[in-house]
């Protein structure tokens, strides 16, 4: 009877996840992306989607919605497994900046696991415009051992950044990720960086000048 229950909840979650949520007509999802589509987030422009669906996640493209943020984007969608099952979300993009310079990244991805073996995972590697590696994300949630649902780091300024993700969920009676979220801290162009810099440098030198004795 307790199993039966068990089973019942994992079903029910599983629903609620997928459901998260709602898209309207037209709205942007990981098909379009994987099609060649783009977008920009701010100053960022998002461009050269590459997503592949491995294991007992829905192969339909079409359910993973993406929300387009002012510095980011999140992808929801049926990200779970239950029963013992599994399954892999990889995805892999450029982000740039023309005026702007990208100096860090943040990710999160609150994950829901039910049953002794759950995990609920994201790993993401950032690369320079060289291929050099720039840092890496990683995010989980595992039943009987903790959950971290958020990372981010900084790193040398650039002008692009490739990023190449993997989701995956498997084991219990239920291990999902219900939504992904990716956001990138940009800073303004040199030349306005340093004249802001100097200009607060100016100030405070005025208001020193001003408070000595004469």
């Amino acid at each position: 009877m307790k199993r039966r229950n068990w089973l019942g909840v994992a079903a029910v979650l599983a629903l609620a996840v997928g459901a998260i949520v709602p898209r309207g007509a037209g709205a942007l999802t990981l098909a379009d992306l994987d099609a060649g589509g783009s977008f920009s987030a701010g100053s960022l422009t998002f461009d050269d989607f590459d997503v592949v669906l491995a294991g007992d996640l829905p192969v339909d493209l079409t359910a993973y919605a993406v929300q387009v943020l002012a510095d980011g984007f999140r992808i929801s969608g049926p990200l779970s497994a239950i029963l013992g099952g599994s399954g892999t979300l990889l995805i892999s993009y450029e982000v740039s900046a023309l005026s702007p310079i990208i100096s860090g990244a943040s990710l999160l991805a609150p994950g829901a696991t039910v049953g002794a073996g759950a995990q609920a995972l994201v790993v993401e590697s950032l690369l320079g415009p060289a291929s050099e590696v720039l840092g890496s994300l990683f995010v989980f949630d595992v039943e009987g051992g903790g959950a971290d649902p958020d990372d981010a780091a900084g790193f040398t300024p650039v002008s692009s950044v490739s990023v190449v993700k993997s989701v995956i969920v498997g084991g219990g009676l239920l291990a999902a990720m219900p939504m992904v979220e990716q956001r990138f801290f940009a800073l303004g162009e040199p030349l306005t960086v340093i004249l802001l810099v100097g200009g607060l440098a100016g100030l405070a030198i005025a208001g020193r000048r001003r408070d000595m004795p004469v």
